[in-house]
């Protein structure tokens, strides 16, 4: 028995499977050393008992699995940051401020309000510690941006990321988590630069802007040059919002990010041009493949080594050795390696969104594409291009589509249009954009004339996708889809590819089932929501907001002018799969579940004899709360977010003092009335 020959595949799964595993429960090491030690002696004795069978059995195959799914958890142990006894977690002595030297390592897209790093962490009160921080910059003319390699020396104390602070929103501390960030810091006064660290991020940073900078001279309009940057350098920081909402709302937002799309095409780019390479036989074979890996490793330092660029070259440098050995064919094991060998080296990204969904359309892809280029196939070439390009893009779509709507709960009906013609045009303009880029440094006339085409190319791409976009009916938004429905989701689409390859009775019968399952899932999920009913205090600046639940109807009271585009009860409804609601203003009294909630607003006005189980303090109303808790004697007291901050501080000691609980949702998040 070969038992070295075992499916990749399986073993790929289970380390996966580890990784979640260890993320979540977080066993401790000893007992994750204990257990693989003990798994891989098994191991040994299944593999020599494997090689004295005549006939195999299951065992080996089943401890293989076993002792993936613990290198799962070891791997994941290792890299969890915290448990390095240098971590800058483990030398906080206190919540005073801390002396903290760090160096800038990359800048993340900012959002309104500030500008977002990354900083490696040197020091902290002089003593030598790792980790990695957010870095947060309030946006103003007096700062201007950090670079990768500035070395900054911080006087603050480490502060939690806010976590979501509303029901079913997206939780921006559990995703910088998930990349082992715990904590950020805010620059404002309590900082010096104190000079600059020349290492490879400060280098790959500087090469990226210079290459960045070499278009200015074609002086483009920063809409075409955000997408030059995001499509060539993989540099999103800047695109404009309404440019990135048209992109996702036509359903190419992959464009934007660099992905197994533009790898593939810059594969392909490369081996046509070293082509004569292979006039020179063998060794023009392999000359060819250490230019092309080069090329595409060198093309992801530009870009900053995302998750998906590291994927996408990991992946075709896997095709382009499976190719020159003559074992290109084997596409899924190929595919299972890359994912195996970059979760080794960062077990993390099994969490990214992007490293799903980019494997996802890629294994998609290769499934499906054959089936629907063979069911469709003309006889004529150019019929048959377009074919490709559409079964491509709906194959790709099929496999992202659980996941679209876990993550982004919403679906572009005419993805197909866009993609039918946004894929060819990206693909010359990123060829384009190489050439005028090599241009801008050697042939500067030639480089006005490739950019001249390159400004068309994409000022006519984004017209055709603002266009696209346009359509707001074809773009199904805020779709409630759960995690459980994710996953039977994909049943039903493996079940399918398995049907189409071979179309027996066991297999319709099991994707009926699986369709079966997945509709008693829906219908059980959203059941359980209507037969909910709950009262809650929500975190929302501006105007206080408040939703009263009742089965499957949530009425929201609130004096905004515009409560439809309230993000905050877009999650709410969605969340709950709620199908009627209704907007209230809001009431000085509330009654929910024999609970009496008294909302005392900026006016400061109220009855003295309300006697309220809840007292809600909104706008920052000039009032004197210990006066108001001898007079109206509530039980609980809750500040929602439209009050200053030093007023709820204020709040907050009176409520010690008078020993009443205090619920300030800046801090707690939304409150819930039991």
């Amino acid at each position: 028995m070969k038992v070295l020959k075992y499916p990749l595949i399986p073993v790929t799964l289970f380390f996966a499977a580890g990784i979640i595993t260890g993320y979540y429960l977080l066993p401790e090491r000893n007992i994750i050393f204990l257990f693989t030690a003990l798994v891989f002696i098994v191991l040994l004795f299944a593999y020599k008992r494997a090689n004295r069978l005549l006939i195999s059995n299951s065992f080996f195959g089943i401890t293989a699995l076993v002792f993936s799914f613990a290198m799962g958890l070891v791997v994941q142990n290792i890299h969890y940051a915290p448990l390095n006894k240098l971590h800058y977690s483990n030398f906080v002595e206190d919540t005073k401020p801390q002396l903290i030297k760090g160096v800038v390592a990359e800048r993340l897209k900012p959002n309104d309000y500030n500008e977002k790093y990354f900083l490696d962490i040197v020091s902290v009160n002089k003593k030598v510690t790792t980790g990695k921080v957010l870095l947060t910059v309030p946006k103003d003319s007096a700062n201007n941006l950090l670079h990768a390699g500035d070395v900054l020396i911080v006087y603050d104390n480490f502060k939690p990321i806010t976590p979501a602070l509303n029901p079913y929103q997206f939780s921006y501390a559990d995703y910088m988590k998930k990349q082992n960030v715990f904590h950020q810091l805010k620059l404002k006064d309590n900082y010096i630069t104190a000079g600059r660290e020349y290492n490879f991020s400060y280098y790959t940073e500087a090469l990226r802007n210079k290459l960045a900078d070499s278009f200015k001279q074609h002086n483009y309009s920063p809409a075409t040059l955000n997408v030059i940057k995001a499509l060539l350098l993989g540099q999103r920081q800047d695109m404009d919002k309404a440019i990135n909402e048209d992109y996702t709302n036509a359903g190419v937002i992959h464009i934007l990010a660099i992905s197994g799309l533009h790898i593939g095409i810059l594969f392909a780019f490369a081996a046509f041009l070293l082509k004569p390479l292979e006039r020179a036989g063998k060794k023009g074979k392999l000359l060819k493949l250490v230019f092309i890996i080069a090329f595409l490793w060198l093309f992801a330092l530009l870009s900053g080594l995302s998750a998906s660029v590291v994927r996408s070259v990991v992946m075709f440098s896997f095709v382009g050795v499976g190719i020159y050995l003559n074992r290109g064919r084997d596409i899924f094991n190929t595919i299972a390696v890359s994912i195996l060998l970059l979760l080794l080296v960062k077990p993390n990204f099994i969490f990214d969104a992007g490293f799903q969904l980019s494997y996802a359309a890629v294994t998609a892809i290769v499934v499906l594409h054959p089936v629907f280029s063979k069911a469709l196939k003309s006889r004529y070439k150019a019929l048959n291009y377009f074919n490709d390009l559409a079964t491509v893009s709906v194959a790709a779509q099929i496999g992202v589509l659980p996941l679209s709507l876990y993550y982004f709960n919403q679906f572009p009906l005419l993805f197909l249009l866009a993609n039918i013609l946004v894929i060819p045009l990206s693909t010359i303009a990123l060829v384009t954009a190489l050439i005028t880029l090599c241009l801008n440094f050697i042939w500067a006339d030639a480089a006005l004339m490739t950019g001249k085409l390159l400004d068309i190319l994409i000022t006519g791409m984004n017209g055709f996708i603002k266009w696209v976009a346009s359509f707001k009916g074809f773009v199904i938004k805020n779709i409630p889809f759960t995690l459980l429905l994710n996953i039977l989701l994909y049943t039903i689409i493996i079940s399918f590819a398995l049907w189409l390859y071979r179309k027996s009775y066991k297999r319709s019968i099991a994707l009926l089932s699986t369709v079966a399952l997945f509709q008693i899932a829906y219908i059980t999920t959203v059941q359980a929501y209507k037969t909910t009913s709950e009262l809650l205090v929500l975190h929302n600046y501006n105007n206080s907001l408040i939703v009263q639940k009742e089965n499957n109807q949530a009425v929201f009271y609130t004096n905004d002018t515009l409560p439809l585009n309230n993000r905050n009860i877009t999650a709410y409804v969605k969340g709950n799969f709620i199908e009627n609601v209704m907007i209230r203003p809001l009431q000085n009294t509330l009654w929910y579940n024999k609970n009496k909630i008294l909302v005392i607003d900026s006016m400061g006005i109220y009855d003295i004899k309300a006697k309220p189980d809840i007292l809600l303090l909104t706008q920052s109303p000039k009032v004197n709360l210990e006066k108001a808790i001898s007079l109206l004697q509530p039980k609980t007291i809750v500040a929602d977010a439209t009050n200053y901050k030093s007023y709820i501080a204020r709040w907050q000691e009176t409520c010690r003092k008078q020993k009443i609980p205090f619920h300030a949702t800046a801090e707690k998040g939304f409150y819930k009335v039991n």
